[in-house]
C-alpha cells in the first residue's frame, strides 16, 4: 500500500507540457529479464460513477490488494484490503458504494479444498494435488469493506468452476447484474442480486454456448455457440413467439482469431448495444467490401444496416460508446499508433494534448470517465512506455499518473522504434518496425533480429511488445514486418497472402532485411530470424528454401509439415467446415495444390538446412500441434543437420508457466549469443 500511496501523494502534477517517453533518464541501464517477466504490480483500475474514486489491484508480497482511493482528499487513503489465497481478474463499480471483484483461485481436487498461494507457487506436475481453477465474483461495499458472494452458497451452483463473468452490468438498475452461469451442463443467463447474491434464471443456453449479448434494454438479445477446438462461434438470435414464450434461432456464423490476444479486425466482431432494442454495433466487412467498419447490425433480422462510420484505407477496430445514450461517441484503429476520432471536437482537443504530452510516441487510451465526463482515467503504453495509469481533469488539462504495470520496469530504458516503409520486390508497398537499443552510437548498427508476426492474419504496431524489448535489451535491434497477408489493411492485402506461405510472403520478410541493408540500418551477413507460430513457420522455411540468408533460426511452435497441418485441420474439423475452408485458401488444396504445398514445406526440405536452428515448442500446444515439432526434428535427423529441439512441457500455444517461460527466453538468448554475438 505503501508505494502506491506514495505515488498518489508525491506524484507529479503538470499541465500538458510534454514528458520524457516512460519518464527514463539517458543513462538508466534496461530492464533485465526478470524485470521483464516479473508479476504485474498494479492493475484494472476503474473510476467510480462520480469520478471521485479509483479503485485498483496492487499486488504486494505476492498478495492481491484491493486499493481504493479518495481522488477529491488523496491523503485520506484506507488500508489496502488483502484477498487472501484469492487471485483478482477485474474489477467494476456499480455505484460509488460499490465495487464488484471477480477473483479466482484453485482446488485440490484429491482433497476437496482450496489450495493456499503458497501450495499453488510450489506445485509441480509432480505434486499431489491436481490443481483445477476455479473463479467466483464477490461485491464490497466501499464504506464497510463487507462482502456478498454472487449466487451465494447454492447447491445448485456447486458444480460450477466458473462464475466470475458478466454479461449486462444494467446502469439503470444499480441493484442487479446479469451473469452467465452452468446449470445441468447448459450456460444460462441469471439476473443476480449485488447486494446479497441472490439470484434468478432469465433464459436458457445449450452446453455449447459460451457467451451471451443482451440489448439496449438489458434483456438477452443473442447468444454465442462454439465448436469443439474454439475456431468457429454460432450465433442465436432471440425471437419472440406470440404465445410469449423465447426461440433462439440461428442466424450467422463467425469465424475466431486464431489469437485471442490480437487486435486486428475480423470479418464481423460484435461490439455494443445498438439504439434500438433489435440493433447491435458490430465491426464487419460485408461481402465485396475492402475494409471492415462499424455498422449496425439487426440481429432479429441478421442484417447489416447502413454503415457507421468506415475508413478508405484501413480496418476500423471498435468504438468508444455512451453506456447511458447507446450512442457511438468515437472510433479508434491502428495506422502504426493508435488512431481515436472523437465525435465531440472538445474530446478530440484533449485527446490531441494528451498524445502530444507522451510526445507522440504512446497510444493513449480512455478506459473509462465519470458520468459528467469531467474526470478520465488513460492508460498510456509504447515502444518506450511499458503500461502507465494517469488520471486526467478536463477543466484545468492536467494529468496525475496513479500506477505503473510493474514496477521493475519504472525508470529503465528501453529501444526506440521507427517506423519502416518500403516494397517489397513485385513493387506492393510494405512497412514495418525496427527498435534499437537506447544510447546505441549513430552510425553503429547492432546484428539484427528478423521477427515475423504470427497468425499470420494478424500485424505488428508500434506500440510496446515485450519480445521486443528483451531482445533489444541484450544489444540486438529487431525489425518486424507487416508482410502481405497481415491484417488490419484491408481485404486485398489479407488476400495477397493466400497461397503464398513460403512464397511472397516470406520474400516480404526478406525484402525487408534487404531494404534496411541498402538504407544503411543493418549489416549484411549479420541477421538472426526469430518467430512464433506463423512466425516459427517463416522461420522454418527461411532455413530451408533460403538457407544462407540468415546467420541462426529460431522456430516457436511452427508449422514444419504443412500437408500434415492441412490433414490434422481436416480431420478434426471437417472436410466441408468453414475453419478448414480457411486454412485451404491461405495454404492451398490438398486435392488440387499438394506439389506445391510440401514444395514450400520446411520437413520436406530439411536436407537443405546449412545454418543453426532452435526449435522450441510445448508439448501441450492445440492450435499447432507437437507432432509438428516430432517431424520436423526426425526430418533433420535423416539429413543429418544439427539442430537443437527445446521441449516445453507444460505449455500450450498462448501459455507458459513461469519457470518454461524463463526457459524459452534464456535459449532463444542463449542461441543468439552463440550464434549471432553483440560484441
Amino acid at each position: 500500500m505503501r508505494r502506491l500511496a506514495a505515488l498518489l501523494i508525491l506524484v507529479f502534477c503538470a499541465a500538458l507540457a510534454p514528458r520524457p517517453a516512460s519518464a527514463q533518464t539517458p543513462a538508466a541501464p534496461p530492464p533485465s529479464l526478470e524485470d521483464f517477466l516479473s508479476e504485474t504490480d498494479f492493475w484494472n483500475p476503474e473510476l467510480s460513477p462520480s469520478g471521485q474514486f479509483l479503485a485498483g489491484v496492487l499486488r504486494n508480497k505476492g498478495e492481491d490488494m484491493l486499493v481504493i482511493m479518495d481522488l477529491d482528499n488523496p491523503e485520506a487513503q484506507t488500508p489496502a484490503q488483502s484477498l487472501e489465497d484469492m487471485f483478482v481478474n477485474w474489477i467494476e463499480w456499480t455505484s460509488d458504494d460499490r465495487i464488484l471483484v471477480a477473483l479466482s483461485g484453485y482446488m485440490n481436487i484429491a482433497l476437496g479444498r482450496q489450495m493456499t498461494r503458497e501450495e499453488i507457487e510450489t506445485w509441480t506436475d509432480k505434486s499431489r494435488a491436481i490443481p483445477r481453477r476455479f473463479t467466483r465474483l464477490i461485491s464490497i461495499d466501499r464504506k464497510t469493506r463487507e462482502g456478498a458472494a454472487m449466487f451465494g452458497d447454492s447447491n445448485r451452483m456447486a458444480n460450477n468452476f466458473s462464475l466470475g463473468s458478466v454479461v449486462d452490468f444494467l446502469p439503470d438498475d444499480p441493484e442487479h447484474i446479469l451473469m452467465p452461469a452452468r446449470l445441468n451442463g447448459d450456460l444460462d443467463l441469471f439476473k443476480v442480486n449485488v447486494a446479497d447474491g441472490s439470484f434468478e434464471r432469465v433464459a436458457l443456453g445449450t452446453g455449447n454456448t459460451y457467451a451471451w449479448y443482451t440489448d439496449r434494454n438489458g434483456e438477452p438479445a443473442f447468444r454465442l455457440n462454439i465448436n469443439d477446438r474454439g475456431t468457429i462461434a454460432f450465433v442465436f438470435a432471440r425471437e419472440d413467439k406470440q404465445n410469449g414464450k423465447i426461440k433462439w434461432r440461428k442466424v450467422r456464423t463467425i469465424r475466431l482469431n486464431d489469437d485471442s490476444d490480437s487486435r486486428a479486425a475480423l470479418d464481423f466482431k460484435i461490439l455494443f448495444p445498438g439504439p434500438t432494442a433489435t440493433t447491435y454495433y458490430v465491426s464487419a466487412r460485408p461481402e465485396g467490401e475492402e475494409f471492415a467498419g462499424i455498422y449496425l447490425y439487426d440481429f432479429e433480422k441478421d442484417e447489416l444496416l447502413d454503415p457507421v462510420r468506415v475508413s478508405d484505407r484501413l480496418d476500423i477496430e471498435d468504438g468508444f460508446f455512451n453506456p447511458d445514450t447507446k450512442e457511438l461517441q468515437g472510433i479508434y484503429y491502428f495506422d502504426d499508433r493508435l488512431v481515436i476520432e472523437m465525435n465531440d471536437e472538445k474530446t478530440d482537443t484533449h485527446l490531441k494534448a494528451l498524445n502530444a504530452y507522451f510526445n507522440n510516441e504512446a497510444n493513449v487510451i480512455p478506459m473509462d470517465s465519470s458520468r459528467d465526463g469531467n474526470r478520465w482515467l488513460i492508460m498510456a503504453t509504447g515502444p518506450r512506455e511499458p503500461v502507465s495509469y494517469h488520471v486526467y481533469d478536463v477543466d484545468t488539462a492536467t494529468a496525475i499518473q496513479i500506477g505503473f504495470g510493474r514496477f521493475r520496469l519504472e525508470g529503465k530504458s528501453f529501444g526506440a522504434t521507427q517506423v519502416v516503409e518500403y516494397a517489397a520486390r513485385d513493387g506492393l508497398a510494405l512497412r514495418g518496425y525496427l527498435t534499437r537499443p537506447a544510447n546505441v552510437a549513430e552510425g553503429t548498427n547492432p546484428p539484427l533480429v528478423v521477427m515475423p508476426h504470427g497468425g499470420p492474419e494478424q500485424r505488428d504496431y508500434f506500440d510496446y511488445d515485450r519480445d521486443v524489448q528483451i531482445l533489444v535489451s541484450k544489444g540486438y535491434q529487431v525489425f518486424q514486418p507487416n508482410f502481405r497477408g497481415s491484417a488490419g489493411y484491408g481485404k486485398s492485402f489479407v488476400e495477397k497472402g493466400h497461397g503464398q506461405w513460403g512464397r511472397a510472403m516470406q520474400s516480404d520478410i526478406d525484402d525487408g532485411y534487404d531494404h534496411l541493408v541498402a538504407a544503411g540500418l543493418a549489416d549484411a551477413d549479420r541477421a538472426c530470424i526469430f518467430g512464433y507460430s506463423y512466425g516459427g513457420y517463416a522461420a522454418l522455411a527461411a532455413a530451408t528454401l533460403t538457407p544462407e540468408k540468415y546467420n541462426c533460426i529460431i522456430a516457436g511452435a511452427g508449422i514444419s509439415d504443412l500437408v500434415k497441418f492441412l490433414e490434422r485441420e481436416r480431420r478434426e474439423e471437417g472436410r466441408e467446415s468453414e475453419v478448414y475452408e480457411v486454412w485451404s485458401r491461405r495454404i492451398g488444396n490438398l486435392k488440387t495444390d499438394k506439389a506445391s504445398i510440401k514444395a514450400v514445406s520446411p520437413a520436406d526440405h530439411a536436407d537443405r538446412v546449412v545454418r543453426p536452428l532452435l526449435i522450441i515448442h510445448g508439448k501441450e500446444d492445440g492450435i499447432v500441434d507437437y507432432e509438428q515439432a516430432k517431424i520436423m526434428a526426425k526430418a533433420l535427423d535423416k539429413a543429418g543437420k544439427p539442430y537443437k529441439l527445446v521441449t516445453l512441457k507444460e505449455s500450450s500455444h498462448r501459455y507458459m508457466p513461469e519457470d518454461e517461460e524463463l526457459t524459452y527466453y534464456n535459449e532463444i538468448i542463449d542461441f543468439l549469443n552463440q550464434n549471432l554475438p553483440v560484441n
